[in-house]
């Protein structure tokens, strides 16, 4: 009878075990549907889709002046010696883009103070271009910008788009009529920086 008795625990506890453990996969699996169907958790964050590209006329990216003399602002502003470059926006999934042009100077090949060369920056609006900015002086900055323009740099513009564009840019630099110095170097090179919103 003794062995009998066992023989049944035994079977009970092996029964039990089983039971134990398909209740356990069970539970196991539903947890995994119901977690895999939930709602994803939206974490909002400042859209990193779009971009905008910086495009030039030429091979260089950077305007220079070789034994520049004085200029009037009048002559300067209509100057044929100009750089063109555009500025190509793609939203790509971003509600809105912020892009800032800026100068960044070219110390060692300028010899020109900054107060004695102005800037000239024209967009292209329906085949004419414009005034955008100056003529003024170039002016460092002391300060990144909230876009990321360099410290040093020269801000000349600020644009937001709200839809993907293109836009033109024609920029002129001369040495001011106001200058002391009678000839001279200077060069400066186009930047851009972005942000998507």
């Amino acid at each position: 009878m003794a062995k009998k008795k066992g023989k049944e625990l035994t079977g009970r506890f092996w029964f039990t075990t089983i039971l134990i453990c398909l209740v356990l996969a069970v539970a196991v699996s539903i947890g995994f549907v119901v977690f895999n169907n939930r709602s994803p958790e939206v974490i909002e964050k400042d859209e990193d889709g779009g971009y905008v590209t910086l495009n030039y006329s030429s091979e260089v990216k950077a305007l220079s002046l070789f034994n520049a003399k004085p200029t009037t602002d009048a002559v300067g502003i209509k100057n044929t010696d100009y750089f063109d470059f555009s500025v190509d926006v793609n939203l790509d999934g971003a509600p809105k883009v912020e892009y800032e042009i800026s100068l960044i100077k070219d110390e060692e090949a300028s010899t020109i103070k900054d107060e004695d060369v102005k800037i000239y920056l024209e967009k292209e609006e329906s085949g004419t271009y414009t005034k955008v900015f100056g003529p003024e002086e170039f002016t460092p900055s002391k300060n990144y910008s909230g876009v990321g323009s360099e410290i040093g740099s020269m801000v000349l513009t600020n644009v937001k788009k709200i839809k993907s564009e293109t836009d033109n840019y024609r920029l002129r630099i001369w040495m001011s009529d106001k200058a002391a110095a009678s000839t001279g170097n200077y060069s400066v090179e186009v930047d851009i920086h972005a942000i998507a919103k």
